[in-house]
């Protein structure tokens, strides 16, 4: 199975008067994830399914992807994903959703970081910058680390484990 995380694009700043519910999508921040979701069409993830944290950057940032990917299948949101997305969370969705193959998660860190670093057998977490997605294989039923496949950003694409591990020091 293909797991894909990623994290919402860069939003309006926390302010007292705002709900951080909805906190919105900068221009700046919509144009550079039209770029990362322009570079994940290129590696023909092609999911079943795009699940989104209820937040509205987070929505906002599955709708640019599926309108990049002409997307046409469900894109749904989660609760699960607004805050605390962990391993026992991803389990869930998974079974939801079960019998897709390739799901995409968009949310927030420090979650999605430290689940990938749970999920890839790491020390510590693997933080995701703003607007990035981190594409690993997964098999939900050996409980083996997941592999990495890529991780996008823009336009820059990193498609090599060793390229990746020396891009996090």
């Amino acid at each position: 199975m293909r797991l894909c995380f990623v994290r919402h694009a860069e939003a309006i700043d926390h302010s007292p008067a705002l709900d951080d519910a909805i906190r919105h999508l900068t221009a700046k921040g919509r144009g550079q994830f039209q770029k990362t979701a322009r570079t994940m069409a290129r590696r023909e993830i092609d999911p079943d399914f795009i699940i989104t944290s209820p937040l509205v950057r987070a929505v906002q940032t599955a709708e640019i992807l599926a309108q990049v990917m002409e997307f046409r299948g469900e894109l749904a949101v989660a609760p699960e994903l607004a805050h605390g997305f962990d391993r026992d969370g991803l389990s869930a969705l998974i079974d939801r959703y079960r019998p897709a193959k390739r799901l995409v998660f968009v949310g927030h860190e420090p979650d999605l970081g430290a689940l990938a670093g749970v999920l890839l057998g790491l020390k510590g977490p693997t933080p995701l910058k703003k607007g990035a997605a981190l594409c690993l294989k997964y098999n939900p039923a050996t409980g083996a680390p997941a592999s990495f496949c890529w991780l996008a950003r823009g336009t820059h694409l990193i498609d090599a484990q060793e390229e990746w591990l020396q891009d996090r020091e």
